[in-house]
Formats: C-alpha cells, structure tokens, sequence
C-alpha cells in the first residue's frame, strides 16, 4: 500500500473509533460514511478512488481469499495500529468494489461492562445444552457470545472450540483450553467443524453464525451429544428464533427436529442496541427460558404461544423487550 494511502485510512480508521462509530462504509467516488449511535452518516474526507480501496484490499486479504476482480463476496479480519482490529467484508457492485468494515473491540468485553444479566451469565456455566444469542445486524450478538465464552472459561477449566467466519475477537488468553477454527479457512463448513469439534474432546461449543438449514442440524446435532453449545442467530427476538429454526426443515425432519430442540434448549437471549437520550446506545434484551412449559411449546410446534409464556415466566426468569409486556 502507498504511503499516501496508508494516511488515509490510516487517519479515517483513528477518527471513526475517537468518535465511537461501530462501521465504517467505503465504495469508489463517495466520501467515506461512518454509523455513530446506529446513525450513519457522511465524512468531510474527499471521495475514495478505485484505486485505494484496491490497494485496501490487496494489502489486507489473506492468500486465501481471491484477488482483484473476485465475483463473490468475501469478508475477513485485519488488524493495524492505528485502525484496531476490524472485520472488512468486500463486495462488488456497479460502482466497483466497495467495503463495510466493523470496528471491532480490540479486547474481548466484560459481561458486566457490556450489561450482560448475571442470569444469562449463570446458563453458561452448566454443562450441556443449547444456548441462542439472537438480534438484528449490528446488534451486538457477537460481543455478547465472546464475553459469554469469557465467563464459561473462568467458571471452571474447559476445552472451548469455537467455528467462526471470520474470526472476530482472539480468545487465545482466556483460562483453559480454547482452539478457534475459520469456517473456510480450517475447516472448509460449519457441519464439517462441528464434526471436527465433536471429536476433539469439547466443553463447549460457540458457532458464530447459523444461517442455513444445514447449519441448524449441525447445531442441533452438536447439542444433542451433551456438550454446552452456544450459537447466534439473526431474528427479532427470542420466540422468531425458535419459529425460524423449525421451519428450516423440511415436513419429514420437523418432528424429530422439534423433539431434539426441546429436550436441549437450555434458553434464547435476543437483544438490541438503544439510543440513549445522554448519547450513545445501552444493551437492551429479552431471555426465553426453557422451562417445562416452553419445552412442550416447542415439542408440540405451537411457537405462536411462546411470547405469552414468556410473559407470564417473569417469576422463572424470563424477560421480555420493553414495551412488549402483555398478553397477546
């Protein structure tokens, strides 16, 4: 990378973090747009070139990753002085190759910092079952399930195997044994790493991401064998979650699938960014539970009736969104 480009990113990278932005949006011709508070918003810096966001990529993809023109998106993780460590996720449109890049935390958060309920933190520190952290983009799921794993690996000695695509925090100085693997990368799918994972003598289990129907049976199928999983999902809230996991499979799978999720679900933590009135944004969740109630809700396929069970769990433990506390 040119000396000239490397100030330049160099300069927008150190300003975003000063001012608290979460992402940062680059594409050829325009400024550089920044999203403070969940607000996106455009830089005084002058338009990015081809070129740069060229010399961007080239200086920052892994040998793995295809070079300049590539037809598919592709997305990984860098790390620099001044730009902290940040995830790039590189796609290609009209106007030329363009990038969102997320502004990491340069150090895996406290729960308690974070706003973590210390009731959320309890269910990390069983043995075995199902655990979803769920929200929108942006939300904040994949804090959320590094300080999760940060608390499950000083509860006691454990092996923690993690699939993530990319990688995004390096849990490498947590106590125990942690190993983070890279969908693509180590292990070429998420139900080839969770093969690998099962028979690598696992505590845990956290999945970065589940997005397919395949990466719902592999989540289950990890679940299932007695391991602690933990998992994020893109969904609204806690009962979608549900909804949306049971529907990805097909009508001769549905029961047996409904049956599994039952009996290892351990509880569902949505959650959501809130602005502020001082500025910035607060943690805001939601925790489904997974009491015998909402157990037989789920083994009978009746997702409709889990926001009402939420509700009336309040003394169980269970929490819903703010505003969302009535009977429906």
């Amino acid at each position: 990378m040119q000396a000239v480009t490397r100030c330049l990113f160099d300069d927008l990278f150190y300003e975003a973090r000063r001012l608290g932005a979460s992402d940062v949006h680059l594409a050829p011709g325009r400024p550089p747009a920044i999203r403070v508070d969940g607000t996106l918003r455009t830089t005084k810096s002058a338009a990015l070139s081809e070129r740069a966001l060229a010399e961007l990529f080239n200086e920052a993809a892994p040998c793995t990753e295809p070079t300049l023109p590539f037809h598919t998106d592709s997305t990984f993780v860098l790390t620099a002085p001044l730009w902290g460590r940040t995830r790039l996720h590189w796609t290609q449109s009209r106007a030329g190759i363009t990038c969102a890049v997320r502004l990491l935390p340069n150090e895996c958060p406290a729960a308690k910092t974070l706003g973590i309920s210390q009731r959320l933190c309890d269910l990390v520190q069983t043995s075995h079952g199902l655990l979803l952290i769920v929200g929108s983009t942006g939300s904040g799921k994949s804090t959320t399930l590094a300080a999760l794993l940060a608390v499950a690996a000083a509860a006691r000695y454990r092996k923690i195997v993690t699939l993530e695509q990319p990688i995004e925090f390096d849990l490498s100085q947590l106590p125990g044994s942690i190993e983070q693997r890279a969908i693509g990368t180590d292990v070429p799918t998420l139900n080839d790493g969770v093969f690998s994972a099962l028979r690598s003598d696992p505590d845990v289990i956290a999945i970065g991401e589940v997005r397919s129907a395949d990466d719902c049976n592999a989540l289950l199928r990890a679940a299932e064998t007695g391991h602690l999983v933990l998992a994020t999902m893109h969904a609204a809230d806690a009962a979608s979650s549900i909804d949306r996991m049971l529907r990805s499979f097909p009508g001769d799978e549905a029961g047996v699938a409904r049956t599994v999720l039952a009996d290892v679900l351990i509880g569902v933590s949505a959650q959501k960014l809130v602005a502020q009135t001082t500025g910035g944004r607060a943690l805001e969740s939601e925790l489904l539970l997974a009491t015998d109630a909402v157990r037989a809700i789920v083994r009978d396929g009746k997702c409709y009736q889990l926001r009402n069970a939420m509700t009336l769990g309040g003394s169980s433990g269970m929490k819903r969104f703010a505003g969302t506390q009535r009977y429906e």
